[in-house]
């Protein structure tokens, strides 16, 4: 399979030509002309498609297939199969050979199209309307050839490492995770996710759990006890290189595993009073509840008084010059174009996987939460200052104005215009409740 990487480049290059295609309106959506989760299988003789249909394409789309991966520069070169109307979201064509292709699917521009413009959106965006990896029909029955032996001076090929089994169990308070690998594969990649993870387009809704060495031995996951989970493993070179192969039973579990719910530690520490160092004091009781002093039966309230009155003056003319009463206008949601591609490996492809998932698609209470769980494990400084900057996005746009604060605040070293903004708004309403 031919890697993807020279394409991510081209897929830029149109976002930014698209860029008004893209643009965000007061109310915060986003113009997507694309469909999405793209899907590709074969039935008898024939290719399926589906997708997820888009509201924002009215009139239809355009299916193609190309021998390359499909991009601004070689789209020339790609077979139109048919139409599609919007709202649908399937179309079946049967190929006259056994070649692998890409299959993909582009909105249609709607009529009238200005004179010198593509009738088609041409945005390039993998694993939406454009797979990572070609399909062919399954291939002939052919006579198995008589095996030769190889000439003495020829070396046999090194065997690609692979990973050859994955095995989930509880233990205790913790799920352990073991994965046995044939040959060399590098780091290896986690995902934890409630539902099978079976595709490349269910790591979407997988959580990563970690980026552990091969040699580290098996991992240690503390998820939250009584909900079943499913666990995959994919080499970070591969997840790089745009190749995600997934199997029941060899990288991904085909059955679930849970905690039992109880009062289990989590996976937190045992400690003592003592542990704590310096300068962050601890508490020690020496002594019992009968050498404490009687609590006093007073009430400790406060007692209400007048206030004289040049101090009533002073708080009526405060009241009365305490700003407009006019509300301030919310800033415009801020998604970085290339954080809406699934290009990119590790702790990078997850982020933008909750962006393009989530947070795009106005799930601001869900995308919170995968925000905060992406920010459980240990990120690079550039990734967690742009994970802090989108949460505190979506907590203003659903109310939580104090968590949003504290995690602009954080982001403004590098995003320091985009992150003012809305430091501003957000002071304008907490000083308004």
């Amino acid at each position: 399979m031919k890697a993807i990487k020279p394409a991510i480049a081209s897929v830029l290059l149109a976002l930014a030509a698209l860029s008004p295609v893209l643009a965000q309106d007061g109310e915060g959506s986003v113009f997507a002309p694309y469909p999405s989760r793209i899907r590709i299988g074969v039935r008898g003789r024939e290719i399926v498609l589906s997708w997820e249909d888009s509201s924002d394409i009215v009139s239809g789309y355009a299916v193609y297939r190309h021998d390359e991966f499909p991009d601004a520069s070689n789209f020339e070169r790609a077979l139109l199969l048919g139409y599609s109307d919007s709202g649908s979201k399937g179309f079946a064509y049967a190929p006259v050979d056994d070649r692998p292709y890409y299959y993909f699917v582009l909105g249609r521009v709607p009529e009238p199209v200005p004179e010198g413009s593509p009738a088609e959106y041409r945005i390039f965006i993998p694993l939406r309307n454009v797979p990572i990896e070609p399909v062919a029909l399954a291939a002939q029955a052919v006579p198995a050839a008589a095996p030769t032996v190889a000439a003495s001076s020829e070396r046999p090929k090194a065997a690609k490492p692979r990973l050859s089994g994955i095995l989930a169990r509880a233990d205790g308070d913790a799920i352990v995770v073991s994965i046995d690998s044939d040959g060399d594969s590098g780091r290896l990649v986690v995902y934890r996710g409630t539902s099978p993870i079976r595709s490349s387009s269910d790591l979407l809704d997988a959580a990563l759990a970690a980026i552990v060495e091969q040699a580290s031995g098996p991992y240690r996951d503390y998820p939250v006890p009584g909900v079943d989970y499913y666990y995959a493993i994919i080499p970070e070179k591969d997840l790089v290189a745009g190749i995600v192969e997934l199997k029941a039973g060899a990288n991904a579990t085909a059955s679930p595993v849970s905690l039992r719910a109880g009062a289990f530690r989590v996976g937190l520490p045992s400690s003592g009073a003592a542990s704590r160092s310096m300068p962050l004091p601890y508490l020690v009781l020496t002594r019992g509840f009968e050498d404490a002093k009687p609590v006093s039966a007073g009430d400790p309230t406060p007692r209400s008084r007048a206030l004289k009155a040049e101090t009533e003056k002073a708080i009526a003319a405060l009241v009365s010059t305490s700003g407009s009463a006019t509300r301030a206008e919310r800033p415009p949601i801020t998604i970085f174009p290339e954080d809406l591609q699934s290009g990119g490996g590790g702790e990078e492809y997850a982020l933008r996987s909750i962006v393009a998932g989530y947070f795009s698609k106005g799930s601001y209470s869900e995308a919170v939460r995968q925000f905060t769980l992406y920010l459980s494990l240990p990120r690079s400084e550039k990734n967690a200052a742009k994970a802090r900057f989108y949460r505190g996005q979506a907590e203003a746009l659903v109310g939580s104005y104090r968590e949003a604060f504290f995690d602009l605040l954080q982001s403004q070293a590098s995003y320091h215009i985009e992150s003012s903004a809305w430091i501003d708004y957000i002071l304008e309403e907490l000083r308004r409740r």
